[in-house]
């Protein structure tokens, strides 16, 4: 009994930090962009990891996330997915505050289009 005490606020916490609790708000950007998920994502991968080196890309459904942690604690700072569409991709990024435009993530995710 005393493990399962033990875990279980652990396990709370990871439910809380995790990608999708980001998903939840409305996304702080929304995108089109001709090039196809792969080709956006290798453009931005190194942008993000330029601004926080432990920002990581995973492949989902019909594209791929990536995933920002913030500077301390366990919740991301920003989760971006990017989905196949007719003519290109779609690109749609949550962030766990509401940045200025012109922030340097926002601006990554933009001069990938």
């Amino acid at each position: 009994m005393k493990p399962l005490l033990l875990t279980l606020p652990l396990i709370l916490l990871a439910a809380c930090s995790s990608p999708g609790k980001l998903k939840e708000d409305a996304p702080a950007l929304r995108l089109e962009s001709a090039k196809s998920p792969s080709v956006y994502m290798t453009c931005l991968l190194p942008k993000w990891q330029a601004i926080r080196s432990s920002s990581t890309v995973k492949e989902i459904r019909f594209g791929y996330r990536l995933l920002m942690p913030a500077t301390s604690g366990d919740s991301p700072e920003a989760l971006l997915e990017t989905t196949a569409a007719d003519k290109g991709s779609d690109v749609v990024l949550y962030r766990r505050h509401s940045p200025s435009p012109d922030d340097a993530i926002n601006l990554a995710a933009r001069s990938c289009l």
